[in-house]
């Protein structure tokens, strides 16, 4: 029972609809992260704690975004490449 509700979660990335107000370019910085738009998760630098990787960039909510480029990007760099496009999400370089 254990292991089904952790496949579950890791498929759906914490119940979050990935794409519930629209393109992420529409946003204040556009796909950098805010404080505003990632509320408690904001600071937190384990971005897979809520989205799990397999389930990352398969469909998109940000018109004519290479989605197999990307996939190959964080299959290669794993949670190094997020702040590629979506900023440090305010957690500091070590």
């Amino acid at each position: 029972m254990v292991m089904l509700v952790l496949a579950l979660h890791l498929l759906l990335g914490c119940g979050q609809d990935p794409c519930p107000d629209g393109s992420m370019l529409d946003g204040e910085q556009g796909l950098v992260v805010t404080a505003a738009e990632h509320g408690g998760a904001y600071g937190v630098a384990d971005c897979d704690a809520c989205h799990a990787r397999v389930t990352l960039h398969r469909t998109g909510c940000t018109p004519d975004v290479d989605l197999e480029a990307i996939q190959d990007m964080v299959d290669a760099d794993g949670l190094e490449s997020c702040s590629v496009c979506h900023g440090d999400n305010g957690v500091e370089s070590p």
